[in-house]
């Protein structure tokens, strides 16, 4: 969905932090549409919230792929 965001031109950087946003992404979808939630009103609670923290996970993806480096 996102692959040719920073074009043909990425840096290695925008790469990682790329593939940690995507993660996070696939992360939040799955929780979004998860058996456990709920429909309606709280569907949509839950998605504003998982949007507002989709940068903290991906900080966190990225923190953690460094790591283990």
């Amino acid at each position: 969905m996102l692959e040719h965001y920073f074009g043909n031109g990425a840096t290695e950087e925008e790469r990682k932090r790329l593939l940690a946003v995507q993660a996070a992404l696939e992360i939040s979808k799955a929780a979004v549409s998860s058996s456990t939630a709920n429909s309606g009103i709280r569907s949509q609670m839950d998605l504003r919230n998982v949007a507002q923290e989709v940068a903290s996970l991906a900080d966190a993806i990225q923190d953690a792929l460094e790591e283990s480096n």
